[in-house]
């Protein structure tokens, strides 16, 4: 029988059974046959949730993969981009294209994108610009590069969730962040410049939503940060290379402060979790919830993570 003389029921259940080259050749000889996937077979969810390492993509030519990207950008609603230069680049002089540069996906009309994730560390704040466009409803952000600063972030009108690992967040720009948007989850841990004073002397209004915090070296475990967010459940301090006398001091400091607060603020500290460290010892430390002698401090943290959690 002759696939042409089939209802678009009949044919949109036969593309879905095939692999995702295979949809594309069929797109490509057929308007029919675009216009189903397009409409139909790829507006089901797991086209609507895309990650560039998912194996589908792997025997897509680069023409294709670009072809397939360009017709059901407008539908994503997750996006997760790692590795582009990786991927990009099939000789080491870099002269075989696999895949497209960062800068194709930040063009495509990504008008329902909820979400997107992107670890490349090329990314810079015209590229931040270039989403803010692209991606007008936006909600959650995910970048890590030492070229951001915070600049253009503030054109996100929708964002709710910003992380922003290893980044270069400027004082001025997270001022603005934390003015305009309302922002619930704020992740800047390993940010190049201290982002604490900031939070700390930011106007109330610009914390009142924020649930979840991320940030590093924060003086006394983040005690005074934890104390000033109103709606905060989970604030998140990580510590690389701190000595262990350095590291004992700041839990006992905190510890006595968590003694003088009111009494919700101990509830935050459920879970310290470390690499090097003795979690049971290090939870016993800030809380005073044991009396029994601690063991052998370690002599060296490669990482401290302390996690607040309200109950």
């Amino acid at each position: 029988m002759d696939m042409d003389n089939l209802n678009d029921d009949c044919v949109c259940i036969i593309l879905e059974y095939l692999p995702l080259v295979d949809q594309i050749a069929m797109a490509r000889c057929s308007l029919r046959y675009e216009e189903l996937l397009c409409q139909i077979v790829w507006r089901k969810p797991r086209y609507r949730e895309i990650s560039v390492s998912y194996k589908m993509f792997e025997p897509l030519s680069k023409e294709d993969y670009m072809y397939f990207f360009k017709l059901t950008s407008c539908q994503m609603e997750k996006l997760y981009i790692w590795n582009v230069h990786e991927k990009a680049f099939n000789s080491y002089l870099g002269r075989h294209l696999m895949r497209p540069e960062l800068t194709f996906y930040l063009r495509l009309d990504m008008t329902n994108l909820q979400e997107l994730c992107i670890t490349d560390d090329n990314m810079n704040n015209s590229m931040i610009q270039t989403i803010t466009k692209s991606c007008p409803n936006l909600r959650s952000l995910s970048v890590s590069s030492a070229y951001i600063t915070g600049k253009f972030m503030v054109g996100l009108h929708k964002l709710k969730t910003l992380v922003a690992r290893a980044c270069s967040i400027e004082a001025i720009h997270l001022e603005e962040l934390l003015a305009q948007l309302q922002l619930t989850t704020l992740d800047l841990t390993s940010n190049k410049s201290k982002v604490e004073e900031t939070i700390l002397q930011a106007p109330t209004s610009g914390l009142a939503r924020l649930q979840r915090l991320g940030i590093s070296d924060a003086q006394n475990c983040g005690f005074s940060v934890a104390e000033q967010l109103p709606e905060l459940k989970e604030l998140v301090v990580s510590y690389q290379d701190m000595e262990a006398q350095e590291l004992s001091d700041m839990l006992e400091k905190t510890r006595q402060l968590a003694e003088l607060s009111e009494s919700r603020f101990p509830k935050r500290l459920q879970l310290i979790m470390c690499n090097v460290v003795d979690v049971e010892v290090a939870l016993e430390q800030i809380t005073g919830l044991e009396t029994r002698s601690p063991r052998e401090s370690p002599k060296f943290c490669e990482q401290l993570k302390i996690i607040y959690k309200c109950k």
